[in-house]
């Protein structure tokens, strides 16, 4: 029998999640090869981006902090029947089945391209040279590191000028991280004996509420939590210009700050070189019911690169909830399609969110169920452990959250 190889381009959740399905499925069966391709030796849990970004190093070592959310893929995989390669993905051709690795080609026999997002910054001009987005390990530290830096340099001023951060955009990564931001200014007020009175958090957003799209009671919610916090919230202020330490808002407001960080938005990633196909409006890959690009059936396309259709035609969110999910569907679904089968369409869920908003306190709301407090951070937690536990078993994952918990609980 003729060997089908399998070949998954990206280690983000829906990458790594459809890897160990498939591994699972074909556990037996030798004539399939599963190969994951990532630049990064590591799978990121970006979930705690925001996590590392806030935590004091005196608290911490860097070490720790990047394990806390690198999960090595070489411990993910260890005893199943996935390979890995590190390299970066230059091109693919479909015509010969290959995907372009450097120097390298790599034959495919399926391919999924599950490669995610970047930061959008919307033309605004400085913004991608000022901000500092969190889209990565090293995102989080540099802003960890810029904080401190700014605190240090208005330790001997003897005006004692405000130290402002600003957060451009109120959405979900926005309010986890200014929520969190808290503990590390107050730690770096007892260090460099820097009035925490001169220490702002503001966060800038564009539209009449916090975490747009995601219900009036969870934004109420989010604004009091914040406000209790003494982080400011400046709504309906979309950022039109960045200079080096201001940004101008609408009707020409200008405010300094001393440190900007970048999450008013994200985009899907370039598909790769070679890879012609119909796009949406925001340059994802528009797939049918079997996440399929139609130009190629032996191609798929995951996650924040997908333009995922809902039944009335408008496009599915892009979360990691939704990445996971697309990823057991196809688990399931390729090996009906390798063997010329139908599977069952793919069908997209509306599903809740909970969104931590400073220390151990969380918002859930998963209709019906809606509630505020450590009860809501403690099933934040315990969906966490239930990934971890996906691709690593229950025993590690318990021990990585608690691992987690340790480090970044010192700062709440």
């Amino acid at each position: 029998m003729t060997k089908i190889n399998i070949v998954i381009l990206g280690g983000g959740f829906s990458g790594v999640s459809l890897a160990m399905g498939l591994a699972r499925r074909f556990k037996r069966d030798s004539n399939v090869a599963i190969t994951l391709v990532d630049r990064e030796a590591y799978h990121l849990f970006n979930s705690n981006l925001y996590e590392v970004a806030t935590a004091a190093e005196e608290l911490e070592n860097t070490g720790d902090l990047k394990n806390s959310i690198g999960l090595p893929f070489a411990e993910i995989f260890k005893g199943r029947r996935v390979s890995f390669i590190q390299s970066e993905v230059k091109s693919i051709d479909p015509l010969t089945r290959t995907v372009s690795l450097g120097n390298k080609k790599l034959e495919y026999d399926y391919l999924i391209v599950a490669l995610g997002s970047e930061e959008e910054y919307f033309s605004i001009p400085g913004a991608k040279e000022f901000g500092i987005p969190l889209k990565s390990l090293p995102h989080a530290l540099k802003i960890k590191n810029a904080i401190e830096f700014a605190v240090e340099a208005h330790k001997f001023d003897a005006q004692k000028k405000y130290v402002r951060v600003l957060v451009a955009g109120g959405g979900y990564t926005g309010v986890e991280l200014a929520g969190e931001l808290k503990g590390l200014l107050n730690f770096l007020s007892w260090k460099y004996n820097y009035p925490r009175e001169k220490m702002e958090i503001q966060i800038l957003e564009a539209s009449n509420s916090l975490m747009p799209g995601m219900g009036d009671r969870a934004t109420r919610d989010a604004a009091s939590r914040l406000n209790s916090l003494g982080i400011r919230v400046k709504l309906l202020s979309p950022i039109i210009k960045v200079e080096q330490n201001t940004v101008e808002i609408n009707y020409g407001e200008k405010l300094v700050y001393d440190v900007l960080i970048w999450t008013a938005g994200v985009r899907a990633k370039p598909l790769p070189a070679g890879l012609n196909l119909q796009k949406d409006a925001k340059g994802k890959a528009v797939v049918d019911q079997f996440l399929r690009i139609a130009e190629h059936h032996n191609i798929f396309v995951l996650g924040d690169q997908a333009a995922v259709l809902k039944p009335n035609g408008q496009a599915a969110p892009a979360s990691a909830q939704d990445a996971v999910r697309e990823a057991e569907y196809l688990a399931n679904a390729l090996p009906c399609l390798i063997k010329n089968h139908r599977p069952p369409p793919y069908r997209t869920k509306n599903h809740g969110f909970i969104v931590s908003v400073g220390g151990k306190w969380a918002i859930l709301n998963y209709p019906p169920f809606y509630f505020t407090g450590r009860l809501a951070y403690f099933i934040h937690e315990l969906a966490h452990a239930r990934y971890f536990a996906s691709i690593l078993g229950w025993w590690k994952a318990i021990k990585l959250v608690w691992f987690q918990d340790r480090l970044y609980s010192r700062n709440d």
